[in-house]
């Protein structure tokens, strides 16, 4: 049992990951689809979803916004890269996140997150 597997134990939570592309409609115009409408390249994987490091609100004239983050643990083989769009389910709660620069190891990686929609 490698220390990945005996890291993995640990994982309660999962994720899907969705990565953003350019696609070719059939009248030839391109289009950039990214969060829910990307390419999955990960569905249901194992992960850990840290605590968050609260949010700090940042307000306008018109609404408010607390950006919320996290970090998200997986096995060092889920490639997560930095802009996925990423689908957690965190003890029943659905979380929808950006995925920042990971931070890969051989154990596992850890992958800063920012909540999405934090809009009041």
């Amino acid at each position: 049992m490698t220390e990945a597997d005996i890291l993995a134990m640990t994982y309660e939570d999962r994720v899907t990951v969705y990565r953003p592309y350019k696609d070719i409609l059939p009248s030839g115009e391109s289009v950039f689809k990214s969060g829910l409408e990307g390419k999955v390249v990960y569905e249901e994987a194992e992960c850990a979803l840290s605590s968050h490091a609260g949010g700090q609100l940042r307000q306008s004239n018109s609404t408010a916004e607390a950006e919320t983050t996290f970090c998200l643990f997986t096995r060092p083989e889920i490639a997560i890269q930095a802009n996925d769009f990423l689908e957690i389910m965190h003890l029943g709660e659905r979380i929808c996140a950006v995925a920042g620069f990971p931070d890969r190891k051989k154990s596992h990686n850890n992958v800063p997150v920012r909540k999405e929609k934090d809009i009041v």
